[in-house]
């Protein structure tokens, strides 16, 4: 595995654990319980995809896709 995509893959890591330990609090979950919903979603697989950038965007950013996407508000997904 090169450089870039070991970097990549931990910018993944960090903004989803993140984003799933603030779903937690927020809504006084398990954090595995947060990571499992935050897993099922367009969001998560966005998160993933090293060609959307969204791996470089703040928690916060990602936080208020998760959102919008489980709100079906999916015009301010797509404006996110």
């Amino acid at each position: 595995m090169n450089e870039e995509k070991r970097s990549v893959e931990l910018c993944q890591d960090i903004v989803a654990t993140r984003v799933a330990q603030m779903i937690a609090e927020r809504d006084n979950i398990a954090p595995t319980e947060a990571l499992r919903r935050l897993m099922m979603t367009q969001t998560y697989g966005l998160l993933l995809d090293a060609e959307s950038y969204l791996h470089l965007e703040s928690a916060e950013y990602t936080l208020d896709m998760y959102d919008a996407e489980q709100r079906g508000d999916w015009e301010r997904w797509m404006e996110v």
